[in-house]
């Protein structure tokens, strides 16, 4: 996939790029240190938060299953009911997902949604501090969470923790892969709805429809 990008710029458009930012993969990095030496290497602050997010959806899950088999029909609806609450920003809560999240302190004994959770949070605004503060704060986030004792937060932050150093220039430069990301599961969940055409022009087609800049508004009957 790299190799088919960087057939494409010219030379002059090669030594134009500066940043190449994306998650942590190994291969990104190898792949910029031999076409692009003088860019610098960027961990998206996307897939630094979505590492969390998907962990805590991990410990909802492991925690509505145990209520499920303890036949705990309350615990399984609270953890039911957070599936579509934990990814998001607390600002960008419904008034029910914010009322299912106030509830996590009550639900496991142990805290672990809410820790996790809180876990969640603290990255994300980490990201959003100051260069000069982020690094003490990154420290004692990886403190934190690295003794959480919750299995599915140990080993995102094992991640995070081998690009702490990398994690200030993501600060810095204030890049993010997150518009690139929302517009590739936009054309995703039109493959999906696409099923059963018969040609794929059809599908470039629709694809284009959904995802282009300027707003399409489809032919109407007249009333």
């Amino acid at each position: 996939m790299p190799g088919l990008f960087f057939r494409q710029p010219a030379d002059e458009q090669h030594a134009s790029i500066k940043a190449v930012t994306g998650d942590g993969a190994k291969w990104i990095d190898a792949s910029v240190k031999e076409r692009l030496p003088n860019a610098e290497r960027v961990p998206d602050p996307f897939h630094i938060v979505s590492r969390m997010s998907d962990a805590l959806d991990q410990v909802r899950k492991r925690l509505r299953n145990q209520a499920r088999r303890g036949n705990d029909k309350t615990a399984t609806e609270t953890m039911k009911g957070l599936r579509y609450a934990v990814p998001k920003n607390p600002e960008d809560l419904t008034e029910r997902q914010d009322t299912a999240l106030a509830a996590l302190r009550d639900t496991d004994p142990k805290g672990q949604p809410y820790r996790s959770w809180q876990l969640k949070e603290l990255l994300r605004t980490l990201l959003r501090q100051p260069t000069g503060q982020a690094g003490a704060k990154l420290k004692r986030w990886i403190f934190r969470a690295s003794h959480s004792r919750i299995p599915e937060v140990v080993e995102p932050c094992r991640k995070i923790r081998r690009r702490k150093d990398d994690i200030p220039k993501t600060i810095r430069l204030g890049h993010s892969n997150a518009r690139l990301e929302a517009f590739n599961n936009k054309i995703k969940v039109t493959i999906r709805m696409a099923y059963g055409f018969r040609h794929v022009d059809n599908l470039i087609a629709m694809i284009k429809l959904r995802c282009s800049g300027p707003p399409i508004h489809l032919p109407t009957p007249i009333p």
